[in-house]
Parts: structure tokens; sequence; C-alpha cells
């Protein structure tokens, strides 16, 4: 996915902003979720939050904010494919980053699972794949094609404004045309459940050192962000060039006051990602 449409699903710039300061809680809450912590497993996880946070904001932020301006300049004009999928790879090269800087913390957070949180996620796991189930691989290919082309019309609508007829047409095609598909995305999701849940048993059963246990959490993280399933990373990959494709096919139909509204749209998230980066 393109910069454009990802950050699409994002609200209003103020929206990002609040998200941003609230986000040690929200994470926080998320993973509480998910394992159910204890008293002193909250406390280390928000204070290793709050670190992470205050490192991302001082040193990644700028980054962010300057790959929002020079996107602005791109979307003036005409896009390319590879201009597309340049942009999308920043992007993920910046997930990994944000990972790897994880990894100490996360380190600390597995160490201190106790069988019963991992039992835990095992059945917040069932719970999220039945709601799987439910959105996607219950939908029939009709039904599938227009939940994705409605996300995908709300998040151009929301970078350029309106789109008429002949662009709408143009989503559409493009949605009908893509080669996702549910079952490879579920197949993978389990794959990364089940690699989850087998290292952090690993990882009880052996009590390795500090610099083992890091060994084992940054790999767990690497096979999470790039499969090592062959046949999927052939299909995330054909995902994502068509993907680029799309997005460009999709601006390149733009109009000059649709383009300006883009780079407003970029303009306002680059403002509020300063100002995040300001913030002490």
């Amino acid at each position: 996915m393109g910069l454009l449409l990802l950050l699409g699903a994002l609200q209003a710039c103020t929206g990002i902003k609040l998200g941003y300061n609230n986000g040690v809680d929200l994470a926080a809450w998320w993973l509480d979720g998910h394992i159910d912590f204890n008293k002193a497993q909250s406390q280390q996880v928000r204070y290793d939050l709050g670190q992470l946070q205050l490192r991302h904001r001082q040193q990644d932020l700028p980054d962010y904010a300057q790959t929002l301006r020079q996107t602005q300049t791109l979307v003036a004009h005409d896009l390319s494919t590879e201009q597309v999928c340049s942009v999308a790879n920043t992007v993920r090269g910046y997930i990994d980053a944000l990972l790897v800087d994880a990894e100490p913390a996360a380190t600390t957070l597995v160490q201190s699972l106790t069988p019963a949180q991992i039992s835990y996620l095992e059945r917040k796991y069932a719970k999220t794949n039945a709601e799987y189930r439910s959105d996607w691989l219950a939908l029939t290919p009709t039904a599938m094609h227009q939940k994705r082309f409605d996300k995908a019309l709300e998040r151009a609508e929301m970078v350029y404004g309106r789109m008429d007829t002949a662009q709408k047409t143009l989503v559409r095609q493009q949605v009908e045309q893509s080669r996702f598909d549910p079952q490879q995305v579920q197949a993978e999701r389990l794959r990364r459940q089940t690699d989850t849940l087998q290292t952090l048993r690993q990882l009880q059963r052996d009590t390795p050192t500090a610099a083992e246990a890091r060994a084992a959490v940054h790999g767990l993280l690497e096979r999470s962000m790039h499969s090592p399933q062959a046949s999927y990373h052939s299909y995330a990959e054909a995902l994502a060039q068509q993907d680029c494709q799309a997005i460009a096919l999709v601006h390149n139909s733009t109009t000059t006051k649709q383009r300006e509204a883009a780079v407003r749209w970029l303009a306002g998230y680059e403002q509020s990602l300063r100002e995040l980066a300001a913030q002490r």
C-alpha cells in the first residue's frame, strides 16, 4: 500500500496528534487485551513504551515529516508505479526500524510471561480468527469486492475529495482485478500465531539468557514482518506491486483541483508530525 492510502486510514490531523500523545495508553491497553498483565508487568510495559515513544518522537517523526514533504511534490504530478512503490518501501522501512527499537522492551515482556498468559493469548487469537472468518472468509466474492471498494473509495476521497463516476469505476476495476486473497491472509495469520505461541513456550522451557531471548524475539519479529513461506512471500510481493500500479492509475485520473487537495492533506499531516516532534 502506498503512503497516500496508508495515511488515508488515519483520521483528521487533530486525531493523529491526539492518538499519538495517548499512544502509550492505547498500546498498553491493546497489549493487555492480548496478555492480561499483572500489576508489575503493566508498570514495566508503560515505562518501556514511554521510553520508546520519546525516542521515536525525537528521532523518527522528523523523518516521517520529510517523507510527507517529498510526497507532496510527487502528488502534484502524474505518478509511476515505481514511484508509489518507492514511497511504500520507505514506509515499510520505518516499520521495520520501529520493531528493532522495540526488541529490548519486547524481550523483557516475553521473559516475564506465565503459562497462563500464553494460554490467554492463544484464546485471544481464536477470537480474532473467528472475527476474521466472519468479516472476510464468509463473504461471497461480490460482497468482498463491494466491501473493499467501499474502503478504497472512502480513503481516496479522504485524500482527493469527491471522485467522479469515471474515477469510481476505475477504483472498482482495480479492486475487482486485485490479487487479494483472504484465504492466503488467514493462512499467514495462523502461521504467525503458531510461530508466536511456539516461540513463547520454547523460551519458557529453555530459560535462556537475555541475549538468547533477544535473538529469539528478533527472529520472531523478523518472521512476522517477512514471511519465511515462499508462497506467501511471492503472493505479498505480487499484491504490493499491483497495489502500487492501482494507486498510480487512480492518482493519474485526478484533476488539478484534486491533486491540490491531496497536497494540502499531506501538508496537514506533515505539520502535525513536526508539531508532535517538537513536543517534549
